[in-house]
């Protein structure tokens, strides 16, 4: 499956419980947000200050999988279940996406780790996000990435039905301390 097509089938878990987030975030957000909006909103979000955890204004592939990881693990226990694999795999690559949660668990304890998800990282959205082929991800890079994803029906703004995609993003959690529990993954 391509890039393109990935982006274009990824689906989200629709929760409405991110509207008042994204309100307060975006300043004139009501039902539809553009791509210049949420950019200057998810900039100040901090999200990729976080997820950048050695401070160098670029993400790395091992900071953006580690990021990824803490973003799958729902429960923030330093591990991925099953059924939180199921949501972020979805989230994150749609419904077409079949690597089996059995694949990833190579010790079949039930969870996947930060080792086995490194294992079995693929690097498909990395590198078709880095636009420049610089091997980082820069802050408009991850942005352009981010919403891309959650556009699901690629019209380049995000409606109400497709803000589900950042459900548990704007809950006031500290994303930095949880990437730092992780640690590195690749």
């Amino acid at each position: 499956m391509t890039f393109r097509n990935l982006m274009a089938t990824t689906s989200a878990v629709v929760l409405l419980a991110a509207a008042p987030a994204m309100a307060q975030m975006y300043e004139g957000y009501d039902s539809t947000l553009g791509y210049d909006g949420f950019h200057t909103g998810f900039t100040d979000s901090g999200y990729y200050d976080a997820w950048d955890s050695d401070d160098s204004m670029s993400l790395t592939e091992n900071e953006f999988a580690t990021g990824v990881y803490s973003d799958w693990d729902r429960d923030n226990d330093g591990l991925i279940s099953e059924e939180e694999y199921g949501l972020g795999a979805n989230r994150w690559y749609g419904d077409d996406y079949d690597t089996a949660f059995t694949d990833y668990d190579a010790d079949a304890s039930g969870f996947i780790d930060q080792s086995e998800f490194g294992s079995n990282w693929d690097n498909e959205y990395y590198t078709g996000w880095d636009s420049d082929g610089d091997s980082e991800l820069s802050d408009t890079e991850y942005s352009r990435g981010v919403y891309g994803l959650a556009d699901r029906d690629q019209d380049t703004v995000i409606s109400i039905e497709e803000e589900g995609w950042f459900e548990g993003w704007f809950d006031g959690d500290d994303v930095e301390a949880e990437i730092e529990q992780v640690g590195d993954v690749l």
